[in-house]
C-alpha cells in the first residue's frame, strides 16, 4: 500500500520531493562536456588530426541542433516523446499508464519524456540499477525534469540530449554515432539512417533483428504508411551493425606534431600547420625516398619554419606508410650532426673577430693530439685544396679548415653558444674534442632547423611557434615562444648568409650547379654523419627555413649517399614548392659590412686584413623561375588558340637584357613576358646586353 501512496504523493506534488541543489544550466553542461577525441586544426581551421583522451566512451565535439539533420530530430521526437513541445517535463498520461502497468504486476518502465531521460543522464543518483530505476529514483527524475524545463529552452534540452545519449556500445552522442556507423556528419544523415539511430536510443544493446524491427516501426509510423517496404532499411541495419564499429582516427595529418602540442597540455586548438603544404611535402619526401631504398635509405623527415614568426608550417616526422618506424618522430630524434654544425663554428669565429670570410686557412693534412692518441681529420673526398678562404672552406664544407677554426675558440664557450641556440643535453668539451667541428654531437632536426633560422633572422633566436591561438587547460592564454635573444651580430648573420648562398663559395666541392642551387635567393648547408648513417640538408630563403633528414632509422649505414644526392633534392623541391608564388630576396647589406673586391667576399668594415674594399650591391644570378626546364605543354582544344599563353618569369628583373626564344629576341627582361603558344621544341634564354646567355631552359609544346 505504501508504494501506491508514494506514487499518489508524487503525482500531486511532483517537484517538492528530494529538494537539493538545482540542476546546472545548459551553458554549464556544455562547458563541462568533454569529447573523447580532441580535434586539432590547421591555420585555416581545416581539421588535421584527432587524439583520443577518454576511453569510457567515444564522442565528438558538441554539436548544435542546427547542424543535425531534421530527419533525425523529427524521428527522435516522434519515437521518444511525441508531446515534447507541449509538456513541462512529464507526459502525465504516459507516466500514469506506466504506473498502472506496475500496479498490475509489470515493471515501472516507459513513460519517460526526453527531458526525464536527460535528467537521468545528468544526475548520477539516477543511474540505472540492473537496467531500471526504483520508484524513488523515478520520483526524483520527475523533479529534475521539471527543474530542467524551468531553466532550459526546448532547443537546449533536445541539443543536450542528442549530444549525451548513448546509441550503441561506446558511441555517445549523435556525432560519434553518425561518424562511426555511417561515416557521415549528423547534418548528412538520410531518413533510413535517422530511423536506425532513433531505434538504437531505445535499445542500444538490442540484436540486429530487434533494431531493424524497431526502425521499421518508426519508418512506417513516420511515413504514415503501413505498406511501406523496410527491405532496404533492414539491409542497411545489418550492414552497419554486423561489422565491427569503425571509428578511425581521421583526418590523419601531422600526427606527431599534434602529439607534441597535446603533451604540452593544449587542447582543441588551431595549429600553425598548412594542411595542403603538409600533404604535398609528405608526397615529395616519399617520392624521393623510393629511388634510394636500394642504398639503405629507409626513412626521412622534413621541417618547415617561417623565418620571422617561427611558426611551424609543415612537420613531416617520417615517411608515413613507407616507414618501418611510423610511430617514431624523427624530427625530435637525436642524431649525429655531421657538417651542419660548421656554420656555427665560423659564426662564433666571426663574432669573436678571430676570422673573417676572407681569412686564409690551410686545407692540408693535420695531426691533433687527443686523449687517446692522434686525431687526423679528412675531407669527404679524401683530397686537399691547399690554402683557401674561410668562405670557400664553409661553402664547400671542407673538414680540415673547420677543425682549425674550432681550435681558435674556447670549447666551453662554444658549447654554451650552441646551448643558447637551442641544442640541449650536449656533453662536456672533452667528450667531443676537435671532432665537434665535424658534427660529432647528437642533435635533432628540430634543434638544427630552428638554429639555422637564427641566421635568417639577423642573428636573433626564438623558439618555434606551434599554434595560431593557444588556450591552456585552465582557459588562460599561453604563449609558447620565448622572447627573441640576440646570439650573433647582424653583420655576422649576414656573412654566414652570403657564404651559404654563394655558388662560387661551394664550387670547390659541389660545382656551380647542383641540387643546392635554386632560381631564387637561398642559403643552404648539407651534412653527413660518420659511417653514412645520417644525411642532412638545412637551409633558408628570405621567408622560410627548411630542414631535411634522411637515413636509416635503425642506424645502419647508407651506401653512396651524400647531402647533395640524398637530402638535397628533397630540400630543393620543398623550397621551390614554398616559393611558387612567393619571391625570395637577398638580405640588405648591413652598414658595417663591405665587399672585398680582391677576394670577392663580404667582410665587416673593421676587419684589419682589408686594404681596399668597395661597397658592392649583391644581386643573385638571373635564373628562369618559370617555366621549369623540360616542361611539356599541350594545346587545350576548348580555349581559342590566341588566348593560350605561357608566362616567362625570372627570379628578379633588371633593365638591361632580353628574353630570347630559339635565338629570336622577344623583349626586355624588365618584367615577365607572356608568350602565345606555338607547337614545337623551344630553347628559352635570358641574355645580357652583350649577348651573353645568363640562363636557359628547354620546353616543348604539343
Amino acid at each position: 500500500m505504501s508504494l501506491y501512496v508514494s506514487i499518489f504523493v508524487c503525482l500531486l506534488f511532483p517537484f517538492q520531493l528530494f529538494a537539493q541543489e538545482g540542476i546546472p544550466s545548459y551553458q554549464q553542461i556544455k562547458a563541462s562536456y568533454s569529447p573523447s577525441d580532441i580535434l586539432y586544426f590547421d591555420r585555416h581551421l581545416t581539421p588535421i588530426q584527432s587524439i583520443r583522451t577518454r576511453f569510457d566512451y567515444r564522442s565528438e565535439n558538441w554539436i548544435e541542433i542546427d547542424h543535425i539533420n531534421s530527419f533525425l530530430i523529427e524521428a527522435v521526437i516522434h519515437s521518444e516523446d511525441k508531446k515534447f513541445y507541449e509538456h513541462s517535463g512529464v507526459d502525465s498520461l504516459a507516466f500514469v499508464g506506466s504506473v498502472w502497468k506496475s500496479i498490475l504486476g509489470g515493471s515501472l518502465r516507459g513513460g519517460s519524456t526526453i527531458t526525464m531521460q536527460l535528467a537521468g543522464i545528468l544526475d548520477p543518483e539516477l543511474s540505472l540499477v540492473k537496467g531500471r530505476r526504483n520508484i524513488f529514483q523515478k520520483l526524483k527524475q520527475i523533479q529534475r525534469a521539471g527543474e530542467i524545463e524551468a531553466r532550459w529552452s526546448k532547443v537546449e534540452i533536445l541539443t543536450a540530449y542528442l549530444n549525451l545519449v548513448f546509441f550503441r556500445g561506446e558511441l555517445r552522442g549523435v556525432g560519434s554515432a553518425s561518424r562511426a556507423l555511417f561515416h557521415k556528419l549528423p547534418s548528412e544523415l538520410n531518413p533510413n539512417e535517422s530511423y536506425i539511430l532513433t531505434a538504437l536510443i531505445r535499445s542500444p544493446k538490442a540484436t540486429i533483428s530487434k533494431v531493424s524491427e524497431r526502425a521499421c516501426v518508426i519508418k512506417k509510423s513516420m511515413e504514415s504508411n503501413e505498406e511501406v517496404s523496410c527491405d532496404e532499411l533492414a539491409k542497411i541495419t545489418k550492414n552497419v551493425l554486423f561489422q565491427r564499429i569503425d571509428y578511425s582516427s581521421f583526418p590523419n595529418h601531422a600526427q606527431h606534431f599534434v602529439n607534441l602540442i597535446h603533451k604540452m597540455g593544449l587542447e582543441g586548438t588551431s595549429t600553425t600547420i598548412i594542411k595542403n603544404l603538409q600533404i604535398k611535402i609528405e608526397q615529395i619526401l616519399k617520392a624521393n625516398l623510393k629511388p634510394l631504398l636500394s642504398q639503405m635509405v629507409d626513412d626521412g623527415a622534413v621541417l618547415v619554419l617561417h623565418n620571422r614568426t617561427g611558426e611551424v608550417i609543415s612537420y613531416v616526422a617520417n615517411s608515413g606508410s613507407m616507414s618501418h618506424v611510423s610511430s617514431l618522430d624523427l624530427i625530435q630524434t637525436k642524431r649525429q650532426a655531421g657538417s651542419t654544425l660548421k656554420p656555427f663554428v665560423y659564426a662564433q669565429s666571426f663574432e669573436e673577430r678571430k676570422l673573417s670570410p676572407s681569412s686564409i686557412l690551410n686545407d692540408a693534412p693535420i695531426d691533433i693530439p687527443v686523449f687517446r692518441g692522434i686525431y687526423r681529420p679528412l675531407n669527404y673526398d679524401k683530397t686537399y685544396q691547399g690554402k683557401v678562404t674561410v668562405a670557400q672552406s664553409l661553402g664547400s664544407s671542407l673538414n680540415i679548415p673547420a677543425v682549425r677554426a674550432l681550435s681558435y675558440l674556447d670549447m666551453g664557450l662554444f658549447l654554451h653558444k650552441l646551448n643558447l641556440l637551442g641544442f640541449k643535453n650536449l656533453a662536456y668539451p672533452e667528450f667531443y674534442g676537435p671532432s665537434l667541428a665535424l658534427g660529432s654531437a647528437d642533435v635533432s632536426l628540430w634543434e638544427l632547423t630552428n638554429a639555422y633560422r637564427t641566421f635568417a633572422n639577423e642573428g636573433k633566436y626564438s623558439d618555434p611557434v606551434l599554434t595560431v591561438h593557444v588556450e591552456s587547460k585552465n582557459g588562460n592564454s599561453k604563449i609558447l615562444s620565448e622572447n627573441e635573444t640576440v646570439i650573433f651580430r647582424k653583420s655576422v648573420a649576414f656573412l654566414i648568409q652570403s657564404i651559404l648562398s654563394s655558388r662560387e663559395a661551394r664550387s670547390l666541392s659541389f660545382g656551380w650547379e647542383s641540387n643546392l642551387s635554386t632560381p631564387f635567393y637561398s642559403a643552404v648547408k648539407t651534412g653527413t654523419s660518420q659511417d653514412m648513417r645520417d644525411n642532412w640538408c638545412i637551409g633558408f630563403s628570405s621567408e622560410y627555413t627548411v630542414g631535411v633528414w634522411i637515413g636509416n632509422a635503425k642506424g645502419q649505414p647508407m651506401r653512396d649517399v651524400s647531402g647533395v644526392s640524398g637530402a638535397g633534392p628533397i630540400w630543393r623541391e620543398v623550397m621551390e614548392l614554398l616559393h611558387e608564388k612567393t619571391n625570395s630576396q637577398f638580405p640588405d647589406v648591413p652598414n658595417d659590412v663591405v665587399y672585398d673586391n680582391t677576394k670577392q667576399v663580404y667582410v665587416e668594415t673593421n676587419w684589419s686584413e682589408i686594404s681596399d674594399y668597395h661597397r658592392k650591391p649583391f644581386s643573385p644570378p638571373l635564373k628562369i623561375s618559370a617555366p621549369s626546364n623540360e616542361t611539356i605543354f599541350a594545346f587545350d582544344p576548348d580555349i581559342p588558340k590566341g588566348s593560350q599563353k605561357i608566362l616567362f618569369r625570372l627570379n628578379h628583373y633588371q633593365t638591361k637584357g632580353s628574353w630570347n626564344l630559339n635565338g629570336i629576341k622577344l623583349g626586355s627582361i624588365e618584367e615577365p613576358f607572356l608568350w602565345n603558344l606555338e607547337k614545337g621544341i623551344f630553347v628559352l634564354e635570358v641574355m645580357d646586353e652583350n649577348g651573353k646567355s645568363l640562363d636557359k631552359i628547354h620546353f616543348e609544346v604539343r
